[in-house]
């Protein structure tokens, strides 16, 4: 649910401001994330996207150009939280400059980004539980940050007393090869997935720190 802000304003032409962080995952939450990517949006029913303007009143909180794109107005930002707590984006009628509402914003660091078996949070899990899961998953720990980030490869190996392979995948599944030398394993038996190459819409492809995972 989107974060509704109430307002009294002679010259409003509705009675509510609804605003949000495209990529923090709870939109009920005013979070922008340091060094992170931001898209602040905001939309006001009854007054049209063209019809709004937005302007940062502090330091902390720098912003581009606003786009819209249908009933949405969209501004890409950046916090600078050692420039002041206070990060307040005005909302105004373009058309009058009255201010609709002022919107404060808290802001968070990014833990790094890491994957994981499927649903299992652990180092290790049972022989079972990791056959029910069919992809490798990756995301930010504990974190709202919600960037969309793809794997686009990684390399599986896996070494026991029944034998050792080395198999490359191309996107998130876990393949029939794969689950095979999983079930073969002997209990005891520590995975790697290495080469973890992800990718999101405006960046280069990074590479992730290994993942372990003991069947037990």
């Amino acid at each position: 649910m989107m974060l509704v802000i109430g307002w009294q304003n002679a010259d409003a032409q509705a009675d509510s401001v609804w605003a949000w962080n495209k990529w923090c995952s709870r939109k009920d939450t005013l979070l922008l994330f340091n060094t992170g990517d931001n898209m602040i949006q905001i939309y006001c029913p009854g007054i049209k996207a063209t019809e709004l303007r937005v302007k940062s009143l502090d330091n902390s909180l720098r912003i581009a150009d606003p786009q819209v794109v249908g009933d949405t107005l969209s501004v890409i930002a950046m916090p600078f939280p050692a420039k002041g707590k206070r990060m307040r984006l005005e909302v105004l009628n373009k058309k009058t400059s009255r201010e609709i509402k002022t919107v404060s914003f808290n802001s968070d660091d990014i833990p790094a980004l890491v994957a994981r078996v499927g649903n299992i949070q652990g180092a290790e899990a049972s022989r079972k539980e990791i056959l029910m899961q069919t992809v490798l998953k990756i995301g930010f720990p504990k974190s709202l940050y919600s960037y969309p980030y793809t794997i686009k490869e990684y390399t599986f190996k896996i070494s026991s007393s029944k034998g050792a392979a080395t198999i490359h995948v191309n996107g998130i599944f876990l393949t029939k090869d794969v689950l095979q030398q999983i079930r073969d394993a002997a209990e005891g038996t520590v995975m790697e997935f290495t080469d973890i190459k992800v990718t999101c819409p405006e960046c280069a492809t990074r590479t992730l720190d290994p993942l372990k995972l003991k069947i037990k």
